[in-house]
């Protein structure tokens, strides 16, 4: 294995660029039959966040372990990943606040 952080960069990337790919056409699929003609809801724009996070996700991961990126940016981006992972996780626990017919 190569000590240039060049070389171990491409061989990180070679070996990931397929996993990544597949995510992110799965991603733009999703996000083309987006209904665009509904009014947004900080709980659906939330949901959208998550939705693009889970389709980037392999290519932060990836970006995080690269050597010729400055360890203190790789540090960045592992922070910014788990902070959306974890925003992921709780999204399940989300729900609108209103319920109709709750005040009768």
């Amino acid at each position: 294995m190569s000590t240039n952080p060049k070389e171990q960069s491409e061989a990180v990337i070679r070996d990931h660029k397929r996993v990544i790919d597949r995510s992110i056409r799965t991603l733009m699929q999703e996000m083309e039959h987006e209904n665009t003609l509904v009014a947004e809801t900080p709980l659906t724009k939330f949901q959208k966040v998550v939705k693009v996070y889970r389709g980037v996700k392999p290519l932060l991961t990836m970006l995080a372990t690269l050597p010729l990126i400055p360890s203190t940016w790789r540090a960045a981006i592992t922070m910014l990943n788990q902070a959306l992972d974890a925003m992921s996780a709780a999204g399940g626990d989300l729900a609108p606040q209103f319920k109709a017919g709750k005040d009768l």
